[in-house]
């Protein structure tokens, strides 16, 4: 009698440990669930159970899930996990700064023309002076400097206000290089300061 109730007892110790892991198992598998549908969903990071209900809800009905705030640590753990690590700002900006300087070969050219003949009239970075026009307004559509203009300002040059003629120093292509960089710094496709080439993939 006594060897039947331990085996009795044994059982159900079993039977309530397996039932245990099973629980455990499954809200595992449930966290997972949810990050993975946080992530999907384009969540940063978990924000409550309402967000989490939302973007669950774009899973298969199969896969779907509904957590408490409670599970929120959880969550934003295997959030994390799946994102990877996170570029901190300063990189992220470093990053950022670096790709409004990459030049096309003609605006890298451009800007190499540009700060050896121009820049002390028409300012580093093509930013303008006292002596000349801010060339940046000038190419704009708000300015009067069309491609033709520009292309024949800089060879004939404008004698009666200073400037003189070019064409005996720049060929053509750099005189179009200068045009190419000055639309770029117009455009603010290309930011003050030195650029680099843009990757061949770029």
């Amino acid at each position: 009698m006594m060897q039947s109730d331990r085996e009795g007892r044994g059982a159900r110790n079993r039977s309530t440990r397996e039932s245990r892991g099973s629980v455990r198992h499954d809200a595992v598998i449930t966290v997972r669930v949810a990050a993975a549908a946080m992530v999907l969903a384009g969540a940063g990071a978990y924000a409550g159970a309402p967000r989490l209900e939302a973007a669950s809800a774009k899973l298969p009905r199969s896969t779907a899930v509904v957590l408490d705030a409670g599970a929120s640590d959880l969550v934003a753990r295997e959030v994390a996990a799946l994102r990877g690590p996170e570029r901190p700002r300063d990189e992220t900006a470093r990053v950022a700064r670096q790709d409004s300087l990459a030049a096309s070969e003609a605006e890298y050219q451009g800007w190499k023309t540009f700060h050896v003949y121009c820049y002390r009239c028409h300012g580093v970075d093509a930013l303008g002076s006292d002596l000349a026009p801010n060339l940046r307004h000038s190419v704009s559509p708000a300015g009067s400097v069309t491609h033709d203009v520009f292309m024949t300002t800089v060879k004939e040059g404008r004698l009666a206000k200073g400037m003189p003629s070019w064409k005996a120093l720049l060929t053509d292509e750099q005189i179009e290089n200068l045009y190419a960089y000055v639309k770029a710094r117009s455009e603010k496709r290309l930011a003050a300061g030195r650029p680099h080439r843009k990757s061949p993939q770029g």
